[in-house]
Order: C-alpha cells, then structure tokens, then sequence
C-alpha cells in the first residue's frame, strides 16, 4: 500500500486527510512573540486576527527535514511505501527539506516529486495521486504521472499591496516590478513552479473577472480562496459557478503560510483538468 505525505499549504480538512490516507506535514510561522503550527484548513483558528496584528513581523518556516523524516519512518514501520508531494520547490525549501530526510531514511521506498502548485492545485495533484496509487500502480510509476500533474493543475491569485510578496522574494525576475497603483490590483498565475504576472485589474469587479478567465474552460475542479471570508470571495466563487455550471466550486481558506507570503486580503483561485 501507498502512503501520501504532503505539506500544510495543500488545504486538507482533517477529516479528508484522514479518509485519503493523507499525512500532511506542517509548516511553521511566528507572530506577536509566539510560533504556530499551520493546522488542517478546518482547524487554523484565529490566524487572521494574529497575521493583522502582527503585520511585517509575522514570519514563517518550512517544514524540517526532522518533521518529513518522522512521517517517513512512521509510515514504513506501518508497512506503507511513501509518496511525498509538496509545494513547488521555487517556492518553498520543503522539497528540500523532503529529499534530505527520504536520503537520510534512506528506503526505496520513498519517492519525493515537485508538484510545481500550491494551495488548492497541490491540493487536487495529491487527490490525483490517490486515484492512481488505489488503480494499483507501483511506487515508480506513480511518482512519473505525478511529476506530470502540474501541467492540469494551476493557480492564480492576486493581493491588496505588493509589499508581502516583495519581502518573500518569490517572485519572477519580470515580476519584480509589478506594483499596486491606484485601483490597479496585479494577478499572478504560477508558471513552471514560480510567480509571474498576467497583468493589472482595475477595481474589484475586473479583478474577479480576470481571476475567473484564467480558469480553463475545461477545468472538472476549482476551489476558491481567501484570507479568512471576504465579500470578494463570494463574488468571484457566483461568477465561477455561473460559468461551470455543472461544477461545485470548493472554497477554503488561503491558510496562515500562503497568506504572510502573499499578504492579508489576498484572492486565489485553484483548478484542475482530470
């Protein structure tokens, strides 16, 4: 049997995590003098109030080889063999941090792939990869298709102010002189695992509307984002539906790691292809 590890920024809810078989190893962030553990999406209570107060302080920390290793091992010791996704290695050292500790617990029966995603498209590659490793598919030949994922699966957002996303240093180098200017609000798309920009909304209602374009026609899932539960993010989850009529538009929170790296306010929506 195949085990699936991958990290807090995919929004599992516990129960989901549970019933895929799904270990999700978190990441860390400080704020207001305190480090907290990125929960499941249904259990990360009161981040927005302490991200707010705390503002250009709060910071955040990938998961440690030390945490990967200990699922790892627990998992072998369970007669599972491991296959690990997490958040784009261009984004995060978690992949890093991954790849250390399968060589460090040193089994073949390990496999680490990039997903290239975030959020809600990390979130659908490993429900994918559960699919596929339930066909019966050996550890191999289930990490080749998943390193192929990224390419039905993405995500766009856009933020409020640039400034979080500068102090990340996430961006693309053609990103980095984006800015918010006036009512001008930048959406970003995920290209090869990194940040790019697709251009400048001009209000709220452009900026929805440029969100839901970037979704393929396609697309069989989609998930909502945002900072907590915004107004905005009700508008752009009725002009998805409206337009996939036939699809259930998931929504969740953006979860405390992506919103300090990508700011309070900030909007994301999440597809998949198959």
């Amino acid at each position: 049997m195949i085990a699936i590890v991958t990290d807090s920024t995919a929004p599992f809810t516990q129960k989901e995590a549970e019933q895929l078989g799904v270990c999700v190893v978190p990441h860390s962030y400080f704020a207001n003098g305190t480090v907290y553990l990125e929960n499941y999406a249904d259990l990360n209570v009161h981040y927005t109030e302490r991200i707010t107060a705390a503002g250009a302080g709060a910071v955040t920390s990938q998961s440690t080889p030390a945490a990967f290793s200990s699922a790892f091992r627990q998992l072998l010791a369970q007669g599972y063999e491991v296959l690990c996704m997490v958040i784009s290695s261009r984004l995060s050292g978690a992949w890093t941090s991954a790849v250390t500790a399968a060589r460090e617990v040193g089994s073949a029966k390990i496999a680490v792939v990039d997903s290239h995603a975030t959020a809600g498209a990390l979130y659908y590659q490993v429900r994918r990869a559960r699919e596929l490793a339930d066909s019966g598919l050996p550890l191999s030949e289930l990490a080749d298709h998943c390193n192929k994922l990224w390419e039905i699966s993405n995500v766009a957002f856009s933020v409020e102010d640039m400034s979080a996303l500068r102090r990340s240093r996430r961006l693309g180098p053609l990103s980095q002189s984006v800015n918010t200017i006036l009512n001008c609000r930048p959406v970003f798309l995920l290209k090869d695992g990194t940040i790019v920009c697709r251009g400048l909304a001009h209000g709220r209602g452009e900026r929805v509307r440029m969100l839901a374009s970037l979704v393929p026609k396609n697309a069989q899932y989609i998930m909502v984002q945002g900072f907590g539960r915004q107004p905005i993010e009700n508008s752009l989850t009725r002009m998805l539906q409206r337009r996939f009529p036939n699809l259930t538009v998931q929504r969740r929170e953006i979860g405390p790691i992506l919103s300090i790296h990508i700011g309070a306010q900030a909007l994301g929506v999440s597809w998949c292809l198959d």
